[in-house]
């Protein structure tokens, strides 16, 4: 706070969490949303996601995990949930030698839980799952893979983590999606959305690195209407730049390679340390290496409204990302 008479209590806190949920409630955004952005909700090293009747907390201080009872006893009184899970076990934490830990903090629910996203159901597991269970932050691309797709489209879908793209692009209208990820955990509950939306049998889920499946999708001639690429941070900390980048580079040449002449590639990045000028640089130089020609469609495209981006701290806005035509 920046008003001294301000008291710093259970109250405060209380107060800071109602605004935030107000204000999501103004956006109408179902039932899972980011409820806590950090600094940008004026409540810095604070995370809060909701899932159904879940909500998840992640902290970044030590003041924060001083007073995360009382957060979690704050949550159940102002939402309408069942129980309070901690995910204390990002790089972050691993970075400022904090403790690290997941558990359930308040209530009795299981950590598993079903979560909608306009016509698609997850089930998200806020233990096992990346980050906190889901990436609520493509929210608004995943919508729009599902309105842009072409009808019967063959979609690929690379860092296809637990569907959320790839089902959306079925439920849109694609004729077949493949969904590529290495992670065993990853495919089993890509393979679970797809039946849980009734889509398994246009869906093909493979346990892959990305690097290899690409290598021979591309010796193999394969070509598709629509890619989308999503990585994981590929730039973790200032001093993986270099390296990232290229791996960034080498993604999206791969990428533009396998698609169709006229297609479309919607390609991401969440690496705080690759702003938008140099991840546009990077596209169009990745485009210039495949031999193929490029157009942008529409703008940047970021995270969603429930992570909003506060001008006065930069790292609040890290998802960046283009819609391309590629021929």
């Amino acid at each position: 706070t920046t008003d001294p008479e301000e008291e710093v209590n259970r109250e405060f806190f209380r107060r800071r969490l109602l605004r935030a949920l107000e204000f999501r409630r103004k956006l109408k955004l179902g039932n899972c949303f980011r409820l806590c952005h950090s600094e940008a909700d004026m409540l810095p090293g604070l995370i809060v996601d909701v899932y159904s009747n879940l909500a998840v907390v992640s902290s970044t201080s030590i003041g924060m995990d001083r007073i995360l009872n009382q957060i979690g006893e704050i949550l159940m009184e102002i939402l309408d949930i069942e129980a309070v899970y901690v995910r204390n076990d990002g790089r972050t934490r691993k970075e400022l030698n904090l403790p690290v830990w997941r558990g359930r903090l308040v209530g009795k629910a299981p950590q598993t839980t079903l979560i909608e996203e306009g016509a698609a159901k997850f089930r998200v597991d806020v233990l096992r799952g990346q980050k906190t269970g889901f990436f609520l932050d493509q929210r608004e691309n995943r919508l729009a893979v599902n309105q842009i797709v072409p009808a019967g489209a063959d979609v690929l879908d690379l860092f296809s983590y637990t569907g959320g793209f790839g089902i959306q692009a079925v439920l849109g209208g694609a004729g077949h999606v493949v969904m590529v990820d290495e992670s065993e955990y990853a495919c089993e509950e890509a393979k679970r959305n797809a039946e849980l939306n009734g889509v398994l049998d246009r869906v093909s889920v493979v346990r892959s690195s990305v690097k290899d499946w690409t290598e021979s999708a591309i010796k193999r001639g394969r070509r598709f209407d629509l890619v989308i690429s999503d990585p994981p941070a590929l730039i973790p900390s200032k001093e993986m730049t270099g390296i990232g980048t290229k791996t960034y580079f080498a993604v999206n040449v791969a990428a533009m390679k396998l698609v169709k002449e006229d297609g479309l590639l919607m390609t991401f990045s969440c690496s705080h340390f690759m702003t938008r000028a140099k991840f546009r640089k990077l596209v169009m130089d990745a485009a210039q290496k495949a031999g193929r020609r490029i157009q942008f469609l529409g703008g940047v495209r970021g995270q969603a409204g429930d992570h909003p981006i506060d001008p006065l701290h930069p790292w609040t806005a890290y998802l960046k990302g283009y819609l391309l035509r590629v021929w």
